[in-house]
């Protein structure tokens, strides 16, 4: 008969939203208990530390930006942008060219369109529309958008 797996990951409630990463990160941990590896604990950790505890420093915060896709429309131009960033999830409608109305755009960034959630929690935190649906609600948030409008579009267009 084989050995028993550890069933502790599979305790949790469905009814709480646990992000796959750390679900990931929490088996390389116990993967690597067993393994006794400490390198691979210390990886880990790491991994789990950064997800649980984001970073609130805006030069750290930008090192966790990732871009998962980038799709251009054929349509009307632009490009539908989603990501991560700081323990929050993100999608954005960018533009290579500034808006013909500035207030169509996020200040100035060629963003017409930014909805930013916490991870976690999937709590939305920004939204903006062609204007302001909802200013961002923590300070995280505020740091977000401002770190996205400073250079995404940058990122995106390389220009």
């Amino acid at each position: 008969m084989p050995a028993k797996k550890n069933t502790i990951l599979s305790t949790i409630p469905n009814t709480i939203p646990v992000p796959r990463s750390l679900v990931d990160a929490c088996r390389a941990m116990l993967a690597a208990l067993e393994a006794r590896d400490a390198v691979a604990q210390q990886s880990a950790a790491e991994t789990m530390a950064a997800i649980l505890i984001p970073p609130t420093d805006p030069g750290e915060m930008i090192d966790t930006l990732k871009i998962s896709k980038i799709e251009r429309r054929t349509s009307s131009g632009g490009s539908w942008v989603s990501g991560s960033i700081a323990g929050h999830d993100f999608e954005a409608l960018v533009f290579s060219e500034h808006a013909e109305n500035p207030e169509w755009e996020l200040d100035n960034s060629r963003i017409s369109k930014l909805c930013i959630q916490e991870h976690f929690t999937h709590r939305q935190v920004v939204a903006f529309e062609r204007g302001w649906d909802m200013r961002p609600t923590t300070d995280a948030a505020r740091q977000i958008t401002d770190l996205l409008s400073a250079g995404l579009a940058e990122t995106v267009y390389g220009k």
